[in-house]
C-alpha cells in the first residue's frame, strides 16, 4: 500500500519518490518554492544522468537557476546571494518572479529571460532572448514550451501551452497552444491534432 505525504504541492511514495499533486482547476501550480527546486533537480538529473553534486559543479545553468529560486524565496538570501550573479560564465540572465516547476535550460550561453511568467516543464536553449519591448510589456510563457537556439520572444505576447518556437524565430505576436512557429517574423507552421496527437502542416 502506498503512503503519500504532501510537501508544498508534492507527494512522496516509496515506489515513485516525489511526484506532483494534481493541478488546481484555475491552472496555477500549487507547488511551493521547495517543491519547485525538487522538480527542477529531478528533471536535470533525468536529462543529465548525474548527481546533485555534479549538476551543481559542472552545469552553471542548474547552479544559477538553483540560486535564483532561493533568492526569490527569501529577502535575506536575495541580499546574500546577489554577488553570485556576477560570477556567471554563461552570461545567463533571469528576471521573472513567477517560474513554475520543471524549467530546464540547455546550454544557457548568452541567454536572457525577462518575462511575466514561465509555465511548467519549459525548455530554453542557448542564445535565446525573452524580453521587454518597453519598460512594462513582456511575454507570458505557458506550460510545456520549447524555445530553441537563438529564438527571440519580445513584448507583451502570450505563448500558449505545448508550443515549440523554432531556432532563430522572432516572435512578436501571440502563439496559440499546440503549435510550432518558425521564421522572421514567426508564423505557425504546424499544429497538433489533439485527437490523434499528430503534427499537421499549416498551408
Amino acid at each position: 500500500m502506498k503512503k503519500y505525504m504532501p510537501l508544498n504541492g508534492l507527494r512522496w511514495s516509496r515506489d515513485s519518490g516525489f511526484t506532483l499533486c494534481d493541478t488546481p482547476q484555475n491552472g496555477r501550480s500549487r507547488t511551493g518554492w521547495g517543491g519547485k527546486l525538487l522538480v527542477d533537480y529531478n528533471r536535470y538529473k533525468r536529462l543529465r544522468n548525474c548527481s546533485f553534486l555534479k549538476l551543481f559543479i559542472v552545469y552553471p545553468e542548474f547552479r544559477y537557476q538553483f540560486f535564483y529560486r532561493l533568492r526569490l524565496h527569501s529577502p535575506i538570501l536575495r541580499i546574500l546571494l546577489k554577488p553570485l550573479q556576477f560570477i556567471n560564465p554563461l552570461n545567463l540572465y533571469i528576471n521573472c518572479s513567477d517560474i513554475d516547476e520543471g524549467l530546464f535550460i540547455e546550454h544557457g550561453f548568452s541567454t536572457i529571460i525577462a518575462c511575466k511568467h514561465i509555465g511548467r516543464n519549459c525548455w530554453i536553449n542557448q542564445q535565446v532572448t525573452i524580453g521587454f519591448s518597453d519598460k512594462t510589456h513582456s511575454p507570458y510563457i505557458g506550460d510545456n514550451v520549447g524555445i530553441k537556439a537563438g529564438a527571440k520572444v519580445i513584448g507583451e505576447v502570450t505563448i500558449g501551452d505545448d508550443v515549440i518556437i523554432g531556432a532563430n524565430a522572432v516572435v512578436v505576436k501571440d502563439v496559440p497552444s499546440h503549435s510550432i512557429v518558425a521564421g522572421v517574423p514567426a508564423r505557425v507552421i504546424k499544429t497538433r491534432n489533439c485527437i490523434t496527437e499528430e503534427w499537421v502542416k499549416v498551408k
